[in-house]
């Protein structure tokens, strides 16, 4: 059998009036040539019908009196990953650049790069196409010139930081790069079992009498969610992909490479049973959510004793989301961040100075104990009983 060529599957980027490379602009919406200057529209792309990564599921129980493991039949992540090639890295695809004609080598799950060459804009069709072309994606809409007026809003209640952080701190390389996530919807349809109690008070006389009632509580019903997100990537640490949240997903378009262009971008590489597992402990835990709050509305306090849960109609959409990554370098530390590319939300590592943390400490109980030292100065002069 023949070798692939997998320079076929390269698109590029390319201005009709100069040739010069040409990449996305958040803060334009539009793609622009880097070296005219022109403009252009993000123009349809045609699709083939090709259908990707949406599933619908039957009845799935789950909960502690029922089936311990939730599958989501008639989406079967398997029908992805038998379609991508397995991570082998003794036997990389190469790419050659169309540009420059240098060898490109990217990993399995890269699907968007720059090349080292000629720093021609490079997307690789082969890894969004088929069973693996993401259903859509939310363009980036914050510059990275922007990402230090964010920056200076995240840290400007921040009181522990070390005073020179701001000074001497350097932001090392950022990267924009498209991060793979699952969105879920559906219906989860339970019943709950809990102990409540009201509690309530009243005086007789010199007496004040406090009763409580207990009682055995039922709930039932159906919640339903929609675009409940979780990253596919397994490079990337889930806890800052979910502190990123939310995004916007109204904001959803339909998947366009061109979008890509001057961004880094993956495909997803999360093996499916992990994903099922997290998909199941998010919709459990949104359920439960909604349950146990109109619960808590009714009673003074409540235990949950047990409960069971039957998913039904799960809907899955692939999608890829914008993320600013970077790191901030401070004396011999680097200090990772991450920069929701739609919100400018930032969430990262931060310093804290032992000397400001102490003075900010002693600072803050030193006021009761002023206001205390102040009431007994004037009880002392006012002949108030202390």
């Amino acid at each position: 059998m023949d070798p692939i060529n997998y320079s076929q599957f390269i698109k590029e980027q390319k201005c009709p009036n100069c040739g010069g490379t040409v990449r996305f602009v958040p803060e334009k919406g539009k793609l622009v040539c880097e070296f005219c200057d022109t403009e252009f529209e993000i123009k349809s792309e045609a699709v083939n019908n090709v259908q990707s990564g949406i599933g619908t599921a039957g009845n799935n129980a789950v909960g502690t009196n029922a089936s311990t493991e939730m599958t989501i039949s008639g989406f079967d992540f398997r029908q992805f990953y038998d379609a991508v090639p397995k991570d082998d890295t003794q036997n990389l695809p190469i790419y050659y650049c169309k540009s420059c004609g240098a060898e490109v080598i990217a990993a399995f799950e890269e699907a968007s790069l720059t090349c080292p060459y000629c720093a021609n804009k490079i997307v690789l069709s082969d890894k969004v196409a088929g069973n693996m072309r993401p259903n859509g994606i939310i363009p980036f809409k914050i510059a990275k010139a922007d990402l230090k007026k964010h920056l200076d809003k995240f840290y400007e209640d921040k009181k522990l930081l070390p005073k020179n952080f701001f000074s001497e701190s350097k932001m090392e390389q950022v990267t924009g790069v498209y991060v793979p996530f699952w969105l879920f919807s559906g219906t989860i349809d339970g019943k709950y079992n809990y102990t409540g109690k009201k509690v309530s008070s009243h005086v007789s006389g010199d007496l004040r009498i406090t009763e409580t009632e207990t009682y055995d509580v039922f709930r039932s019903g159906g919640v339903a969610f929609k675009d409940i997100p979780l990253d596919a990537s397994e490079k990337i640490d889930d806890a800052l992909m979910d502190s990123i949240l939310p995004y916007d997903f109204s904001e959803v378009k339909d998947f366009n490479y061109q979008y890509l262009a001057g961004f880094a971008a993956d495909r997803f590489d999360v093996p499916g049973r992990s994903l099922q597992e997290r998909a199941q402990q998010r919709m459990e835990q949104t359920a439960k959510n909604k349950v146990n709050a109109r619960v808590s509305s009714q009673y003074t306090s409540y235990i949950l004793n047990n409960y069971s849960l039957q998913a039904t109609g799960i809907d899955v959409r692939y999608i890829l989301l914008p993320v600013y990554i970077f790191s901030i370098k401070s004396g011999d530390t680097d200090y990772k961040f991450a920069v929701n590319g739609q919100t400018g939300k930032v969430v990262g590592e931060l310093p804290i100075d032992g000397k400001v943390s102490r003075h900010y400490m002693l600072k803050k109980a030193a006021i009761p104990a002023a206001v205390v030292a102040l009431y007994y100065i004037l009880s002392y002069f006012l002949g108030w009983r202390v």
